[in-house]
């Protein structure tokens, strides 16, 4: 099963992710539903900001089985799809949820960074922000609050 990106086409703010999750994003087709896509939901709460206004997509389209890590051949097939994807959107600023999606741009890249780089001619403002996921899963909970807030003040500086 894949899925296309989901949102508003117009936003200025694209989220990626590493590929799409298990049943929940499935059978929506919508990115980030249930689970991990929580802190996100809170993050756009926080900022005033429905979930269809900003765009939203993965590094892969589809759910890989056994719910596993992408492989390369995977994300090389998708690459081309990507990269079609954000000329079309021509987005402001781009929110890597890490993994597949930093190194889509920069394997170096460190985390919560604030890096500009040249896409489609024009100059894009990028952050890696930390998969929900991994918030979720292996922190502890007193990450999730400074999570949601950094996850909303870079939408809310962007989103217009």
């Amino acid at each position: 099963m894949n899925a296309p990106g989901y949102g508003d086409v117009k936003s200025k703010v694209v989220i990626i992710g590493q590929s799409l999750c298990g049943e929940p994003c499935i059978n929506s087709q919508i990115p980030f539903t249930d689970g991990c896509g929580d802190l996100l939901d809170q993050a756009f709460d926080k900022c005033g900001v429905r979930k269809n206004q900003l765009y939203i997509t993965n590094v892969v389209k589809c759910h890989p089985p056994n719910n596993r890590a992408s492989k390369a051949h995977e994300k090389r097939n998708c690459r081309e799809y990507l990269v079609q994807e954000l000329m079309l959107l021509s987005p402001k600023v781009i929110i890597c949820l890490v993994g597949d999606a930093r190194d889509h741009f920069d394997k170096k890249a460190g985390l919560q960074t604030n890096n500009e780089i040249l896409f489609n001619d024009r100059m894009i403002n990028i952050h890696y922000l930390y998969h929900p996921s991994y918030i979720d899963n292996y922190c502890a909970k007193e990450k999730r609050q400074p999570y949601i807030e950094l996850m909303a003040d870079i939408i809310r500086q962007h989103h217009a």
